[in-house]
């Protein structure tokens, strides 16, 4: 909430002539409640504010506050009415403006906010805090673009304002402006190496670039500040195997999943590791416990929600993995049963459906086989 005691005065009170039959009486109110107001005490400045906007119904600067005022009671309906008849009385109040953008946003009514903070700069360009929120509506409403020219425009306004220019370099990583990200990142860098998703971002940058050693570099750095980094720990391991370092790859790997049992990449980076060191029974171990906790995660999901979403292309990867070592431990019947699962995502895969049919026949099929013949 915004609250600019400098258009408190009693100057800038609009008085309506007609309404008001006490001015001096109109007056003491304000001054009592702005009063109260400067020391914090809004539960003191609400009945002068509501015995104000009774003696005036044109009183702007008495409606915004006491939307504040319904705000901070958590009685947010009352709270937007009285920003509402705020701006219908004075529309050019950009801190009412303001004010009703911030609770929408705080609703999560974010393309409701945006028009209310689009007054607000407009009446205000330098305003880059203000900019940094339209673009955090803009995220949230799936107008990406937009939100890389709000959080441009706040970057460019005050450079050290370190969350807007993380909001940036994360948009111009996914559309692969790794240049301009890393300059940013680098010039953030400067002047506070410590900031461990300025150094995050970095090492996904370079990890990208094929820069392992340097990748790695800022991905350590990141887990000095935020030791439960998953993807930190992720990304360390894929630089690893990338740099010939597998052992150091398994510890990454391991530490990733032990912090989050349903990071799918992590569990499937073990996993593969130790099918490529012929570790068969590591791997399903490994990838049998990510399916576990699947299984339970997708069973308490569908008690909520149909709508349960996995990252399909990963889990394909997993089963077919998977699958490959009970083919290596000799465990045809569990390879068979995994290809089948991922099969049932993808059915195009000509390569497991190939691996598939070299799979042995069991006993019970084949006797089914016979049977159907004879």
């Amino acid at each position: 909430m915004r609250n600019i005691t400098n258009n408190n005065s009693l100057k800038s009170v609009s008085i309506n002539n007609g309404l008001v039959r006490d001015h001096n009486d109109f007056e003491t109110k304000i001054a009592l409640a702005n009063t109260s107001i400067e020391k914090g005490n809004w539960d003191g400045a609400y009945p002068y504010l509501k015995a104000a906007v009774e003696m005036n119904p044109d009183y702007a600067q008495g409606y915004n506050h006491l939307g504040i005022y319904y705000t901070r009671m958590k009685k947010y309906a009352e709270a937007i009415d009285n920003f509402k008849k705020a701006l219908q009385n004075d529309f050019a109040l950009t801190e009412a403006h303001y004010n009703l953008a911030y609770l929408y946003m705080e609703r999560k009514e974010y393309t409701t906010a945006l028009p209310h903070f689009k007054e607000v700069v407009l009446a205000n360009p330098d305003d880059y805090e203000t900019y940094y929120l339209m673009g955090i509506c803009c995220i949230h409403s799936n107008m990406e673009k937009e939100a890389e020219s709000f959080f441009s425009e706040a970057h460019r306004l005050k450079p050290e304002y370190i969350a807007p220019a993380i909001y940036l370099c994360k948009l111009l990583i996914k559309k692969n402006d790794y240049t301009r990200a890393k300059n940013i990142l680098l010039y953030i860098h400067m002047s506070d190496s410590s900031i461990p998703e300025v150094n995050f971002l970095l090492g996904i940058i370079y990890k990208i670039e094929k820069k392992y050693t340097r990748a790695m570099q800022y991905l350590r750095e990141t887990l000095l500040k935020d030791k439960n980094n998953t993807e930190a720990y992720n990304l360390l391991g894929e630089c690893c195997i990338e740099s010939g370092m597998d052992k150091q790859a398994e510890t990454f790997f391991s530490m990733a999943v032990k912090l989050d049992n349903s990071f799918v990449e992590a569990f499937y980076n073990l996993g593969n590791l130790y099918y490529k060191q012929e570790k068969y029974e590591n791997a399903i171990f490994t990838l049998e416990e990510y399916m576990k906790t699947k299984e339970a995660s997708d069973t308490i999901n569908a008690l909520w929600s149909d709508n349960t979403q996995t990252n399909n292309d990963t889990l394909v990867l997993l089963y077919n993995i998977l699958g490959h070592c009970y083919k290596m431990a000799k465990n045809p019947l569990k390879a068979r049963s995994i290809w089948e699962k991922s099969l049932a995502i993808q059915p195009q895969q000509q390569d497991i459906k190939d691996a598939l049919s070299k799979l042995p026949q069991s006993s019970r099929l084949q006797k089914r086989i016979s049977l159907v013949i004879d």
